[in-house]
């Protein structure tokens, strides 16, 4: 059957039902206040973490589309408070900014889904999600606003300075979350903090896949200085993945699969962790990777 001119997008948002895109729909607004501080929510996310480590089973790892490399894939940007750098390196997060200034469409959520379930008392919880690209467009929820590329460079540095270091790429399970249909139109900026986000289902994919997705930047070390660290697991806490260890020295070990967030270092009360980034070129390589990926318009 032929679909009628103008009527495919929206006939294709009904097969793909998002977490967020039932309040494009809801007019009541005490129903969405509802809705965004139930205590049901959390439980939701909760099922979302176990269905994300079903699907990582070596079967369903190779046929579903959230766990498929051509389908994800982001770099994360160190926070920049503890950041090393060399010569002519810019502070990785400005690389966002030139992402920003080349999209047309910005929308912010007004706040992040996972630390409001969660009731995060460790990071901001109105620092949301910052989409851009032509399918931003279709995230109608009324949590949602779009904003000027202004507001959008304010929005991420607070993230940073808050110490949330953002996630930038093509994130299919967002298409999901926002109820978007697949496509190479929407670019995620996200700001996932260590104790209640959805990024910490990535601890749960086998090392091997999970760094064909999640991109460290070239150029990027992260090392633990012995002499300073005292094993106190400070750094272990604060992990997104969970790889950091303690050794029976006491010390503490990061492991080669770190993709290079810079929580750890910003966090260890010693200053032991150093993470230092090297290679001027990475924002041609990174922009290059992504602009691959997603349509810039």
């Amino acid at each position: 059957m032929l679909i009628p001119e103008g009527e495919g997008e929206d006939m294709k948002r009904k097969w793909f039902p998002g977490l967020l895109d039932f309040s494009n729909h809801i007019k009541n607004k005490k129903i969405l206040d509802w809705a965004r501080d139930s205590s049901m929510v959390k439980p939701m996310f909760g099922v979302i973490m176990q269905f994300f480590r079903l699907i990582n089973l070596p079967g369903l790892r190779r046929i579903h589309p959230w766990v498929q490399p051509e389908k994800t894939e982001m770099y994360i940007l160190p926070v920049n408070e503890s950041l090393e750098r060399g010569e002519d390196v810019i502070l990785p997060y400005q690389i966002v900014e030139q992402f920003i200034e080349r999209f047309s469409h910005h929308v912010i959520m007004e706040f992040c889904g996972c630390r409001n379930a969660y009731r995060c008392e460790e990071y901001p919880q109105d620092i949301g999600c910052l989409m851009m690209g032509e399918d931003s467009k279709k995230i109608k929820t009324p949590w949602a606003r779009r904003v000027t590329r202004e507001e959008a460079k304010a929005h991420v540095k607070r993230a940073v300075e808050a110490g949330l270091p953002p996630f930038i790429g093509k994130i299919r399970v967002d298409n999901f979350l926002f109820g978007i249909p697949e496509s190479n139109k929407l670019f995620t900026v996200c700001f996932c903090c260590d104790c209640c986000c959805l990024g910490r289902m990535y601890r749960y994919m086998p090392a091997e896949n999970r760094n064909l997705q999640m991109k460290r930047l070239e150029g990027l070390t992260v090392w633990v200085d012995d002499e300073k660290c005292e094993g106190c697991g400070t750094c272990a806490e604060h992990c997104l993945l969970d790889l950091i260890t303690i050794s029976e020295e006491g010390k503490s070990q990061i492991p080669d699969d770190c993709r290079g967030c810079g929580r750890c270092a910003r966090y260890c009360p010693n200053g032991a962790i150093h993470v230092r980034l090297d290679n001027p070129g990475f924002v041609d390589q990174v922009v290059g990777t992504l602009e691959n990926l997603i349509e810039v318009s």
